[in-house]
């Protein structure tokens, strides 16, 4: 018979941290399947537009500047 668990678990230095709840199940189970879903940070998109798309999503920054006044 199969049993689905499932949970988030953290990793710490490489091991898996499982929740109290479910320690003793899987200490009495002798073969467990294991899958691992990892959540990746989302990285940042350029639309393929060109130089200026890229800088106007991520401006240069630039110590002690200044933008003009609209006036000017």
């Amino acid at each position: 018979m199969t049993t689905n668990i499932h949970f988030n678990a953290r990793v710490n230095n490489g091991t898996i941290e499982i929740p109290i709840e479910y320690q003793d199940e899987i200490r009495s189970a002798e073969i467990v399947q294991i899958v691992i879903l990892k959540t990746s940070p989302k990285k940042k998109h350029f639309l393929q537009t060109g130089i200026i798309a890229q800088l106007t999503a991520n401006p240069i920054q630039i110590a002690g500047f200044k933008p003009f006044p609209r006036e000017e």
